[in-house]
């Protein structure tokens, strides 16, 4: 059985301001932040104001059922984005979301760079495309998040 990780806002607060470092480590000046709804609405909106980019946009996208299992992928709401892109998730659990909206934007848009982070980046992620993460974890806990509750 898994165990559920319940994760508080100061481990969230203190992962956001290290991603948000990591970030401006890479030297890119990003146009767009696109948070992946749900989960990556309030990381992205905290990194928009660290990182001061106000060009906030959402793309709606669900990769699971309630009971983790994967299903089609289902987009619901659609950004209008270009030039350097930075996309924003809570957690890079399997690499299938990130990996659907890779598809997605390099096929329906066109930006210069396109860049992937999250706050957690489970161990067994396929996903490997220009990603920058705050805690790199092994563990199969379930990640609880502040705003998951």
């Amino acid at each position: 059985m898994v165990e559920k990780a319940f994760i508080d806002w100061a481990y969230i607060d203190n992962w956001v301001n290290k991603l948000a470092e990591l970030i401006r480590e890479n030297e890119i000046k990003y146009d767009y932040i696109v948070a992946l709804g749900r989960g990556g609405l309030i990381p992205g909106a905290m990194l928009s104001y660290k990182l001061d980019i106000k060009n906030l946009q959402n793309l709606g996208i669900n990769t699971r059922q309630e009971d983790g299992k994967y299903l089609e992928t289902l987009v619901y709401q659609r950004p209008t984005i270009s030039g350097n892109v930075l996309v924003v998730d809570d957690i890079n659990d399997s690499g299938k979301t990130f990996e659907a909206v890779d598809s997605l934007i390099t096929k329906e848009y066109s930006v210069d760079q396109l860049t992937y982070c999250s706050i957690v980046k489970r161990y067994s992620s396929t996903f490997k495309k220009d990603t920058i993460q705050a805690v790199d974890t092994s563990i199969d806990d379930w990640f609880v998040f502040p705003w998951d509750k």
